[in-house]
């Protein structure tokens, strides 16, 4: 009995050993990824000042489409997104007020960030998903005119703090903690203007500008997306008409009656019926792949 005692003692120490090695190892490699810093030059662009047509443009994209509301929070003041154990995100503030970056960034230091995923000091912005988003010129100029215009917001909010499950999801399981290592900053580029009289190309390049590959993976068909992300292919939404669509975004339920998961902005039914139908056009032009998931069958 003592002998059987004492291997179970060396295995929970060797268990010990182990986990804490690899504890050790998660938060330097971790660490040392946070302080790397990226030596790039972002695409030139002129910000047109004092033009409400883009502006307008710009508050659409920022409240609609692209969401940088979602994080930045109405007033792009900054907020809390999420909390995880021992780890809290926190959405930059990005006015000119008290506490924000909007005084001291200038347009080219809002380019990098948004382009390269690239802070103004050279680090990676954290979980800000700057690898999923692709703007015309045009677009990207409005957003940043749109910001200029935001009133100050004096809010001071906390630094984010990457705690231990965080990094080791970003260790061992490729949880996008900095999006500036998942860009081709050699391939950095503005996207064509897409033609707004063809519907497949306007609505390409809104699920372009709204980052939908992000979270319903490369091909939209869920693979190598996130987790419980919907097929949006034929094969995801077979038999959905066009109307069926439209309501689903407006009213968050499937033509089958299920709910849709909260993890889909709810935001995205103020677009107009004439952008929904560009995007669902340009879905019914993909190749079927991937398969039904189990949350669009069930409630």
């Amino acid at each position: 009995m003592r002998r059987v005692l004492k291997y179970v003692a060396y295995l929970l120490l060797l268990l010990v050993l182990v986990v804490s090695a690899a504890g050790v190892y998660v938060y330097v490699s971790t660490s040392g990824r946070l302080a790397r810093t990226y030596q790039v030059v972002p695409p030139p662009l002129e910000v047109p000042a004092d033009d409400p047509t883009l502006v307008e443009r710009g508050r659409y994209l920022v409240h609609k489409v692209s969401l940088c509301i979602e994080c930045h929070g109405e007033d792009l003041g900054g907020k809390q997104v999420t909390e995880f154990p021992v780890t809290t995100l926190w959405g930059t503030n990005l006015t000119r007020g008290q506490g924000g970056i909007g005084a001291t960034y200038t347009d080219a230091d809002f380019v990098r960030a948004m382009t390269h995923g690239v802070t103004k000091d050279g680090r990676s912005v954290v979980f800000m998903p700057s690898q999923d988003y692709r703007f015309t010129a045009r677009d990207l100029a409005a957003l940043i005119a749109y910001i200029r215009t935001v009133p100050p917001v004096d809010r001071q909010t906390p630094q984010t703090e990457i705690g231990p499950l965080a990094r080791a999801l970003a260790t061992f399981v490729g949880l996008p903690l900095l999006p500036a290592e998942l860009i081709d900053h050699q391939a950095v580029a503005f996207e064509p203007e897409a033609d707004r009289a063809d519907p497949v190309s306007a609505g390409n390049y809104l699920i372009d500008a709204a980052g939908c590959r992000g979270c319903h993976g490369p091909a939209l068909d869920a693979v190598g997306g996130m987790p419980d992300a919907a097929n949006l292919t034929p094969v995801g939404i077979a038999g959905w008409t066009e109307a069926d669509f439209v309501a689903a975004i407006r009213e968050a339920r499937r033509p089958d009656g299920t709910t849709i998961l909260p993890t889909m902005p709810r935001i995205y039914k103020e677009m107009p019926d004439a952008e929904l139908q560009r995007i669902y056009a340009f879905l019914m032009t993909l190749p079927p792949s991937g398969a039904r998931s189990k949350n669009q069958h069930a409630d």
